[in-house]
């Protein structure tokens, strides 16, 4: 018998001189399992902050107690003793050829697990917006694709907010394309619809919905041009530079440690000095995290180390970190400010031609990575090594263009002939 079990905190809010706001400490963790197009809450008995909680890997992070004072290791033994009884549960119902009612799930979990708070929601009282949070709340994806998903909810809300499973057709579909045209590149836009497609995937699979209007309607590939990065010279450049702005100090030794380490800028907010392991930074690449974990390990250079040393943060942070949107935004003024400023060409997101600009114009987190990647792949390390470090999944189309010829690879071409 098909069904689905996902542990998950309880999200309880409350409302402070007219603000909601959240209540994320000590919370229930609740075991929501899903079958025959019903859903069944049940209270594992056990507690934590949602802060500790890995969404993805469905268990208590390493290095964070439980509030009760039990260890990570012990937390999580107890979750998968859980797990264990609810598939032996369902294996037996299989085994017997019994569909069960919703009561007999809750009885039979009541008396194989000893919990008491089960509630029963069926599914037909969730709105398509419900279903949606659910979906980010329970799909197995990383923390960085569930903000995707949220980004991707708030658009089809702001397109149609009485959007329903219902009148959501091939036409709403190409009706929601030109509303976040004007707005997007065509890569963006892609990647939105094909989020939106992989929730009506799986509300098909869970049987909240028969409709799926992506049946006759295509999504275009993305394109990409050669990716475009700053010099190992220019790095080195930004290292050696005396910044008397606090605030551009920072973010530059934020860029050059990422540049070192390759990781995504999703992997590098969350490291701390826990994840420096005999020399080397070791993390779960976050977009790996989906499907087949990969560990990427980077030994830390001087240069590197040099960094870190700078800061003793208390929560443990390598260093500083801020948000995204003003990490882009300090990176161009960084780079203006040093004069880091050669033309280079790139692919234009909306009209897709090919267009100059300075490359403080384009300065962003992920530059770093490409600094990384493209760094060591022109000094002739092999692919799979930078790939290990890298986190990229094997056959990654990002990771094969930087395999494209590039301007010294040319001149020392005709050098040979002049």
């Amino acid at each position: 018998m098909d069904y689905s079990a996902r542990f998950q905190p309880e999200k309880r809010s409350t409302i402070i001189k007219g603000i909601s706001s959240l209540i994320d400490k000590n919370v229930p963790l609740r075991l929501s399992i899903v079958f025959n197009n019903q859903r069944i809450y049940c209270y594992s008995g056990k507690r934590c902050d949602i802060i500790q909680w890995d969404y993805a890997k469905q268990r208590l992070k390493k290095g964070h107690n439980a509030p009760n004072g039990q260890t990570p290791t012990d937390f999580n033994d107890e979750l998968l003793h859980i797990k264990w009884v609810v598939m032996e549960l369902f294996k037996s119902y299989e085994l017997n050829k019994t569909i069960p009612t919703p009561t007999q799930v809750r009885e039979d979990l009541k008396r194989n697990i000893n919990k008491e708070e089960i509630e029963i929601i069926p599914l037909k009282e969730f709105s398509f917006f419900q279903y949606f949070k659910k979906y980010i709340d329970e799909a197995p994806v990383s923390p960085g694709r569930k903000k995707h998903l949220n980004t991707t909810y708030n658009k089809v809300f702001a397109f149609r907010p009485n959007t329903t499973f219902e009148n959501f057709n091939t036409q709403s579909l190409a009706d929601f394309r030109k509303f976040l045209l004007p707005k997007l590149g065509r890569n963006t836009l892609s990647s939105e619809m094909k989020r939106l497609r992989a929730f009506y995937g799986y509300a098909n699979k869970m049987g909240w919905t028969t409709n799926y209007p992506f049946k006759d309607f295509s999504i275009d590939t993305e394109a990409y041009g050669d990716p475009i990065f700053i010099t190992l010279e220019e790095r080195d450049k930004l290292f050696d530079a005396i910044i008397t702005d606090q605030r551009l100090a920072h973010v530059r030794d934020i860029f050059i440690f990422q540049c070192f380490i390759g990781c995504r800028v999703g992997d590098l907010t969350t490291l701390k000095h826990s994840n420096i392991i005999d020399g080397c930074i070791e993390y779960i690449a976050g977009k790996t995290a989906d499907n087949k974990p990969r560990i990427a390990r980077v030994p830390l250079t001087t240069k590197a180390l040099a960094i870190i040393a700078k800061y003793h943060i208390p929560n443990g942070d390598l260093l500083p970190y801020i948000s995204d949107q003003k990490y882009n935004e300090y990176l161009k003024e960084l780079f203006k400010a040093q004069e880091i400023n050669r033309m280079v060409t790139k692919l234009d997101p909306k009209t897709r031609k090919s267009i100059q600009v300075p490359i403080c114009d384009i300065a962003s987190s992920h530059m770093a990575r490409r600094v990384f990647i493209g760094g060591l792949h022109r000094k002739g390390a092999k692919n799979e090594i930078i790939a290990s470090m890298s986190g990229h999944v094997e056959n990654s189309k990002a990771f094969a263009r930087y395999y494209n010829i590039n301007k010294e690879d040319q001149t020392q071409a005709m050098k040979l002939i002049q």
